[in-house]
Protein backbone atom coordinates (compact mmCIF):
# COMPACT_ATOMS: atom_id res chain seq x y z
CA UNK A 1 0.00 0.00 0.00
CA UNK A 2 1.60 3.36 -0.92
CA UNK A 3 2.52 5.76 1.72
CA UNK A 4 -0.02 8.18 2.42
CA UNK A 5 1.94 11.32 3.25
CA UNK A 6 5.73 11.83 2.79
CA UNK A 7 8.33 11.03 4.87
CA UNK A 8 11.41 12.49 6.22
CA UNK A 9 14.73 10.67 5.90
CA UNK A 10 14.64 10.13 9.49
CA UNK A 11 11.71 8.31 9.43
CA UNK A 12 12.79 6.50 5.91
CA UNK A 13 16.34 5.13 8.33
CA UNK A 14 13.54 3.83 11.07
CA UNK A 15 11.51 2.15 8.15
CA UNK A 16 14.45 0.30 6.63
CA UNK A 17 15.42 -1.16 10.56
CA UNK A 18 12.03 -2.39 10.40
CA UNK A 19 11.91 -3.84 7.07
CA UNK A 20 15.45 -5.24 6.23
CA UNK A 21 15.31 -8.23 8.57
CA UNK A 22 12.25 -9.84 6.01
CA UNK A 23 13.68 -8.50 2.82
CA UNK A 24 15.34 -10.87 0.13
CA UNK A 25 18.90 -11.11 0.17
CA UNK A 26 19.17 -8.57 -2.77
CA UNK A 27 16.26 -6.20 -1.74
CA UNK A 28 18.41 -6.04 1.82
CA UNK A 29 21.68 -5.24 0.35
CA UNK A 30 20.08 -2.73 -1.44
CA UNK A 31 18.23 -1.01 1.35
CA UNK A 32 21.43 -0.93 3.33
CA UNK A 33 22.79 1.05 0.58
CA UNK A 34 21.07 4.03 1.24
CA UNK A 35 21.61 5.92 4.07
CA UNK A 36 25.78 5.92 3.31
CA UNK A 37 24.99 6.54 -0.82
CA UNK A 38 22.16 8.81 -0.02
CA UNK A 39 24.05 11.26 -2.67
CA UNK A 40 23.98 8.36 -5.38
CA UNK A 41 20.37 7.29 -4.76
CA UNK A 42 19.13 10.80 -4.78
CA UNK A 43 21.24 12.45 -8.36
CA UNK A 44 22.64 9.03 -10.52
CA UNK A 45 19.99 7.80 -12.93
CA UNK A 46 18.28 4.56 -12.38
CA UNK A 47 20.67 2.53 -14.81
CA UNK A 48 23.95 3.97 -13.58
CA UNK A 49 23.19 3.68 -9.88
CA UNK A 50 22.27 -0.16 -10.66
CA UNK A 51 25.83 -0.67 -12.66
CA UNK A 52 27.57 1.05 -9.38
CA UNK A 53 26.12 -1.56 -6.97
CA UNK A 54 25.99 -4.45 -9.05
CA UNK A 55 22.22 -5.02 -8.90
CA UNK A 56 19.54 -5.05 -11.48
CA UNK A 57 17.70 -1.80 -12.12
CA UNK A 58 14.58 -3.99 -11.05
CA UNK A 59 15.83 -4.49 -7.85
CA UNK A 60 15.65 -0.74 -7.15
CA UNK A 61 12.24 -0.42 -8.16
CA UNK A 62 11.03 -3.56 -6.11
CA UNK A 63 12.52 -1.82 -3.09
CA UNK A 64 10.24 1.23 -3.52
CA UNK A 65 7.27 -1.01 -3.22
CA UNK A 66 8.65 -2.80 -0.43
CA UNK A 67 8.87 0.31 1.45
CA UNK A 68 5.51 1.09 0.44
CA UNK A 69 6.06 3.76 -1.89
CA UNK A 70 4.28 3.59 -5.40
CA UNK A 71 7.34 3.97 -7.36
CA UNK A 72 11.25 4.30 -7.15
CA UNK A 73 11.16 8.39 -7.90
CA UNK A 74 9.37 8.86 -4.57
CA UNK A 75 11.93 7.21 -3.11
CA UNK A 76 14.66 9.09 -4.87
CA UNK A 77 12.91 12.17 -3.66
CA UNK A 78 12.88 11.52 0.05
CA UNK A 79 16.95 11.27 -0.39
CA UNK A 80 16.76 13.94 -2.36
CA UNK A 81 15.48 16.45 -0.13
CA UNK A 82 17.99 14.99 2.68
CA UNK A 83 20.57 16.42 0.22
CA UNK A 84 18.98 20.02 1.05
CA UNK A 85 19.77 19.74 4.74
CA UNK A 86 22.84 21.65 6.20
CA UNK A 87 25.41 18.98 5.33
CA UNK A 88 28.23 20.60 7.94
CA UNK A 89 28.40 22.84 10.82
CA UNK A 90 28.83 26.05 9.43
CA UNK A 91 26.23 25.65 6.90
CA UNK A 92 23.63 24.78 10.11
CA UNK A 93 24.33 28.29 11.53
CA UNK A 94 22.51 29.60 8.16
CA UNK A 95 19.30 27.22 8.55
CA UNK A 96 18.52 28.37 12.05
CA UNK A 97 17.13 31.49 11.70
CA UNK A 98 16.82 34.22 14.29
CA UNK A 99 14.52 33.82 17.52
CA UNK A 100 12.31 36.76 17.90
CA UNK A 101 8.79 38.69 17.25
CA UNK A 102 6.84 36.30 18.88
CA UNK A 103 9.11 32.51 17.64
CA UNK A 104 10.33 30.83 20.29
CA UNK A 105 13.80 31.48 22.08
CA UNK A 106 16.94 29.59 20.86
CA UNK A 107 16.94 27.77 24.69
CA UNK A 108 13.31 27.57 24.43
CA UNK A 109 13.70 25.12 20.62
CA UNK A 110 16.83 23.41 21.83
CA UNK A 111 14.51 22.55 25.12
CA UNK A 112 11.51 21.51 23.45
CA UNK A 113 14.10 19.41 20.96
CA UNK A 114 15.82 17.13 23.99
CA UNK A 115 12.26 16.90 25.64
CA UNK A 116 10.84 15.19 22.52
CA UNK A 117 14.11 13.25 22.04
CA UNK A 118 14.14 11.79 25.82
CA UNK A 119 10.45 11.01 25.55
CA UNK A 120 10.28 9.10 22.30
CA UNK A 121 14.27 7.65 22.53
CA UNK A 122 13.16 4.70 25.39
CA UNK A 123 9.78 4.07 22.83
CA UNK A 124 12.11 2.82 20.26
CA UNK A 125 14.67 0.93 22.06
CA UNK A 126 13.44 -0.74 24.60
CA UNK A 127 14.09 -2.89 27.58
CA UNK A 128 15.13 -5.85 25.56
CA UNK A 129 18.25 -4.20 24.25
CA UNK A 130 19.33 -2.74 27.12
CA UNK A 131 18.83 -6.06 28.89
CA UNK A 132 20.78 -7.52 26.22
CA UNK A 133 23.60 -4.69 26.40
CA UNK A 134 23.85 -5.26 30.32
CA UNK A 135 24.10 -9.01 30.03
CA UNK A 136 27.35 -8.58 27.27
CA UNK A 137 29.27 -6.06 30.11
CA UNK A 138 28.39 -8.23 33.00
CA UNK A 139 29.69 -11.10 31.17
CA UNK A 140 32.80 -9.87 29.30
CA UNK A 141 36.38 -10.33 29.79
CA UNK A 142 37.39 -6.43 29.07
CA UNK A 143 35.12 -3.80 28.30
CA UNK A 144 36.13 -1.24 26.07
CA UNK A 145 34.44 2.23 25.57
CA UNK A 146 35.54 3.36 22.42
CA UNK A 147 35.16 7.21 20.68
CA UNK A 148 36.74 9.64 19.23
CA UNK A 149 36.34 13.47 18.70
CA UNK A 150 33.19 14.63 21.19
CA UNK A 151 32.24 11.29 21.63
CA UNK A 152 35.19 11.26 24.05
CA UNK A 153 33.66 12.85 26.84
CA UNK A 154 30.45 10.82 26.34
CA UNK A 155 32.59 7.82 26.42
CA UNK A 156 35.14 8.98 29.55
CA UNK A 157 31.84 9.95 32.00
CA UNK A 158 30.59 6.09 31.18
CA UNK A 159 33.74 4.79 32.06
CA UNK A 160 33.69 7.34 34.90
CA UNK A 161 30.51 5.98 36.30
CA UNK A 162 31.78 2.49 35.53
CA UNK A 163 34.89 1.86 37.18
CA UNK A 164 32.97 3.20 40.42
CA UNK A 165 31.64 -0.86 40.60
CA UNK A 166 33.74 -2.45 37.99
CA UNK A 167 37.34 -2.94 36.96
CA UNK A 168 37.39 -4.51 33.61
CA UNK A 169 37.31 -1.31 31.75
CA UNK A 170 39.94 -0.36 29.13
CA UNK A 171 38.94 2.81 27.15
CA UNK A 172 40.15 3.33 23.76
CA UNK A 173 40.54 7.21 23.10
CA UNK A 174 42.79 6.79 20.55
CA UNK A 175 45.52 9.83 22.06
CA UNK A 176 47.91 10.57 19.10
CA UNK A 177 46.02 9.06 16.37
CA UNK A 178 46.24 5.59 18.14
CA UNK A 179 43.11 4.76 18.25
CA UNK A 180 42.65 1.25 16.48
CA UNK A 181 45.45 0.74 18.21
CA UNK A 182 44.07 -0.38 21.46
CA UNK A 183 41.76 -3.18 19.42
CA UNK A 184 44.91 -5.30 18.47
CA UNK A 185 44.33 -7.12 21.69
CA UNK A 186 40.36 -7.62 21.31
CA UNK A 187 39.04 -10.73 21.49
CA UNK A 188 35.32 -13.28 21.47
CA UNK A 189 35.57 -12.64 25.61
CA UNK A 190 35.56 -8.72 24.87
CA UNK A 191 32.93 -6.15 24.58
CA UNK A 192 33.71 -2.86 22.54
CA UNK A 193 30.93 -0.68 22.93
CA UNK A 194 31.19 1.92 20.45
CA UNK A 195 30.07 5.46 19.86
CA UNK A 196 29.29 7.42 17.01
CA UNK A 197 27.39 10.55 15.74
CA UNK A 198 26.06 11.89 12.36
CA UNK A 199 28.75 13.29 11.04
CA UNK A 200 30.52 9.39 11.91
CA UNK A 201 33.93 9.65 12.92
CA UNK A 202 35.32 7.47 10.16
CA UNK A 203 38.40 5.97 12.42
CA UNK A 204 35.56 4.63 15.16
CA UNK A 205 33.46 2.96 11.99
CA UNK A 206 36.69 1.76 10.96
CA UNK A 207 37.42 0.72 14.27
CA UNK A 208 33.90 -1.62 14.06
CA UNK A 209 35.36 -3.95 11.36
CA UNK A 210 38.72 -4.19 13.29
CA UNK A 211 36.59 -5.37 16.42
CA UNK A 212 34.42 -7.60 14.48
CA UNK A 213 36.86 -9.43 12.81
CA UNK A 214 39.05 -10.32 15.83
CA UNK A 215 35.40 -11.97 17.38
CA UNK A 216 34.78 -8.71 19.64
CA UNK A 217 30.90 -8.60 20.95
CA UNK A 218 30.15 -5.17 19.98
CA UNK A 219 27.25 -2.73 21.63
CA UNK A 220 26.92 0.25 19.25
CA UNK A 221 25.47 3.86 20.38
CA UNK A 222 24.54 5.76 17.61
CA UNK A 223 21.90 8.34 16.45
CA UNK A 224 20.21 6.21 13.60
CA UNK A 225 18.93 2.25 13.00
CA UNK A 226 21.35 2.24 9.27
CA UNK A 227 24.34 3.62 11.06
CA UNK A 228 27.48 2.98 9.22
CA UNK A 229 28.67 0.22 10.09
CA UNK A 230 25.22 -1.06 11.93
CA UNK A 231 25.22 -4.45 10.94
CA UNK A 232 28.16 -5.14 12.67
CA UNK A 233 26.25 -5.00 16.13
CA UNK A 234 25.58 -7.29 18.49
CA UNK A 235 23.01 -5.11 20.18
CA UNK A 236 22.45 -1.51 18.70
CA UNK A 237 21.33 1.27 20.94
CA UNK A 238 19.92 4.31 19.20
CA UNK A 239 19.68 7.46 20.73
CA UNK A 240 18.59 11.43 18.56
CA UNK A 241 21.19 13.75 19.16
CA UNK A 242 20.06 16.76 15.91
CA UNK A 243 18.95 19.83 17.78
CA UNK A 244 18.14 23.70 16.68
CA UNK A 245 21.81 24.47 16.56
CA UNK A 246 25.53 23.72 14.67
CA UNK A 247 26.26 20.92 16.90
CA UNK A 248 24.99 18.18 18.14
CA UNK A 249 23.60 17.09 22.01
CA UNK A 250 24.49 14.23 23.87
CA UNK A 251 22.05 14.33 26.25
CA UNK A 252 19.73 11.60 24.68
CA UNK A 253 22.94 9.32 24.67
CA UNK A 254 24.07 9.97 28.07
CA UNK A 255 20.75 8.95 28.91
CA UNK A 256 20.94 5.67 27.40
CA UNK A 257 24.21 5.08 28.88
CA UNK A 258 22.68 5.73 32.50
CA UNK A 259 19.97 3.53 32.00
CA UNK A 260 22.38 0.45 30.51
CA UNK A 261 24.86 1.50 33.30
CA UNK A 262 21.92 1.20 36.11
CA UNK A 263 21.27 -2.29 34.37
CA UNK A 264 24.32 -3.48 34.40
CA UNK A 265 25.12 -2.20 38.16
CA UNK A 266 21.35 -4.29 38.93
CA UNK A 267 22.84 -7.49 37.63
CA UNK A 268 26.07 -7.65 39.15
CA UNK A 269 24.54 -7.74 42.43
CA UNK A 270 26.36 -7.91 46.09
CA UNK A 271 29.95 -7.69 44.46
CA UNK A 272 28.97 -4.70 42.25
CA UNK A 273 27.73 -3.08 45.72
CA UNK A 274 30.46 -4.61 47.74
CA UNK A 275 32.81 -2.52 44.88
CA UNK A 276 30.89 0.59 45.35
CA UNK A 277 31.19 0.80 48.48
CA UNK A 278 35.41 0.34 48.57
CA UNK A 279 35.25 3.28 45.46
CA UNK A 280 33.09 5.49 48.71
CA UNK A 281 35.95 4.93 51.04
CA UNK A 282 38.41 6.14 49.09
CA UNK A 283 37.42 8.90 47.32
CA UNK A 284 36.35 9.53 51.22
CA UNK A 285 39.60 9.42 52.28
CA UNK A 286 40.76 11.26 49.34
CA UNK A 287 38.71 13.86 50.14
CA UNK A 288 37.62 14.25 46.59
CA UNK A 289 34.30 16.30 46.95
CA UNK A 290 33.62 19.14 49.32
CA UNK A 291 30.18 20.71 49.89
CA UNK A 292 30.81 24.14 50.95
CA UNK A 293 33.21 26.99 49.42
CA UNK A 294 36.20 28.09 51.66
CA UNK A 295 35.87 31.19 53.34
CA UNK A 296 36.30 34.47 51.88
CA UNK A 297 40.21 34.78 51.51
CA UNK A 298 40.96 31.30 52.92
CA UNK A 299 41.48 28.16 51.36
CA UNK A 300 39.93 24.55 51.75
CA UNK A 301 41.47 22.04 54.32
CA UNK A 302 43.35 19.16 52.78
CA UNK A 303 44.28 16.63 55.17
CA UNK A 304 46.91 14.02 54.30
CA UNK A 305 45.40 10.58 52.96
CA UNK A 306 46.36 8.77 56.25
CA UNK A 307 44.57 11.27 58.69
CA UNK A 308 41.52 11.92 56.85
CA UNK A 309 38.28 10.44 57.45
CA UNK A 310 35.70 11.21 59.83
Amino acid sequence: MPAEAPIDFDQLCILLAQKVPGLSPQLARAATLIEPNVEDFALLPLRELASRFGLPIATFSRLARALDFDSFAALRRVCANQLRQPGGFSQRVGMLGTPGNGTPSDSERIGSSLLGHLQSMFTRCGDDELDAAARLLHGARRIHPFAARSGVALAHTFCYIAQLFDDRIVPIYGIGDTLNDGLRHVGPEDVVLAMTFDPYTRPVVEGLYCAHERGARIIYLTDSPLAPGHELADVLLVAPVEIPSFFHSFAAPMAMLDALLLRWYRLAGAEAFNRLATSDAQLKRARAFVRAAPPRGGRLEHKHADEAGD
